[in-house]
């Protein structure tokens, strides 16, 4: 078994480096998929789509939203005792049994390492009280993301009228997910063991993903395959500090494709620094402010992912005055960066200097009402 692993790990990463050299690796990828998209993680730029707004079966790949659910739910460490509903469901599986009990955590690493659909169902019935319960949650959190040509009828992704995804829509979530510490520890596990009550041995799982063995930082995420989907693959990779999200949808050559568009992503783009955490950007008109102005400053690092020959550009949304008090890094506004029409990142600008109305005092107060009383004696003499 072990010899059939490594000859497979093998093949596959021969095959890898039999992709275009870098230099080629600029030009538009072409693959064997259906529908394709390429998506910069922390931004959501779109660096390249196929075919990405059509509405197709999704598979397993239906999972990274069941995941995406599981882990925001607050509930990882909550215990599932597993009934007849969660068993026996077809297709790819865990081999649940009624009776025992595993932790939301624990079924959700048996959903993605190992694409099971009883682990589907279990997280299903467990968080949202049923299956179609907790497709409505799906579908909740899919109008969050702003999502058009998605629909969800249940956790694991077997065929069914009304469920669908898009290329686009699939990256989407998956960046979304990736803002999670939880899915990204979970989907980039090469191996996981898991409880298994009333057997000699627990459930040792190694993930589907060959790309986590095969391709340079890769760190997800997930498989899937059905008659009707054919073979699709959502794969995530990260180097010099940019986050890939790339998403095949009925891609027979999936592993090369998936390396093809990853290549093309790294290639020709690059995550430019067009902010440093702390640089001063700008003033607001502030009158107890030393100057008459309070200085703004960007409250984190902004960065975004730019071809070669593109410029970035900022735009400041500031108020046209503050008053005091203003507590230094109290929140002002946002800087805008993007390039081109295309706005890619908001980085929050808080004050770099504090305003402090002047405190009241007798004599200030005397002062102020002597002055204006001169005033009004000297205008009475002209």
């Amino acid at each position: 078994m072990r010899k059939q692993r490594a000859a497979a790990a093998l093949a596959l990463a021969l095959l890898l480096l039999l992709c275009p050299a870098r230099a080629r690796a600029q030009e538009a990828p072409q693959g064997s998929w259906r529908a394709a998209a390429l998506v910069e993680q922390s931004t959501g730029r779109v660096l390249y789509a196929e075919n990405g707004d059509e509405e197709l079966p999704m598979a397993s790949t239906t999972k990274i939203m069941t995941a995406l659910c599981a882990v925001e739910s607050g509930r990882l460490g909550e215990t599932v005792e597993i009934d007849r509903r969660m068993v026996g469901i077809e297709g790819s599986s865990i081999y649940l049994e009624a009776g025992e009990r595993l932790t939301v955590e624990e079924l959700t690493y048996g959903l993605m390492l190992r694409s099971g659909n009883d682990a589907a169902v279990a997280l299903a019935i467990a968080l949202g009280g049923s299956v179609e319960g907790f497709a409505a949650q799906m579908n909740e959190r899919a109008a969050q993301l702003g999502l058009a040509h998605t629909h969800f009828t249940n956790p694991h992704g077997l065929p069914a009228e009304g469920h669908y995804t898009s290329a686009l829509d699939l990256a989407r979530i998956t960046c979304a997910a990736y803002e999670n510490a939880a899915f990204r520890r979970i989907v980039r596990t090469e191996y996981a063991v898991i409880p298994w009550t009333g057997h000699e041995f627990d459930r040792a799982m190694r993930n589907k993903n060959k790309l986590l063995t095969a391709y340079e930082g890769a760190n997800g995420v997930k498989t899937g395959y059905t008659k009707a989907a054919g073979r699709c693959l959502v794969s995530g990779a990260e180097r010099d500090g940019m986050q890939l999200i790339a998403v095949t949808l009925n891609a027979p050559d999936m592993w090369r494709d998936a390396a093809a568009l990853l290549d093309y992503g790294f290639a020709a783009y690059e995550m430019r620094e067009v902010l440093s955490m702390g640089e001063i950007v700008g003033s607001v008109p502030c009158a107890d402010a030393e100057g008459g102005a309070l200085p703004v400053a960007a409250a984190t690092a902004g960065r975004i992912p730019l071809k070669a020959g593109e410029e970035p550009f900022l735009r400041l949304i500031l108020p046209e005055s503050i008053s005091s008090p203003v507590a230094q890094g109290q929140f002002l506004g946002y800087a805008i960066l993007g390039t081109g029409e295309e706005e890619l990142a908001r980085v929050p600008l808080r004050a770099a200097a504090q305003a402090v109305r002047p405190r009241w005092t007798y004599g200030r107060s005397l002062q102020r009402v002597l002055a204006h009383w001169f005033a009004a004696d000297d205008s009475q003499r002209e």
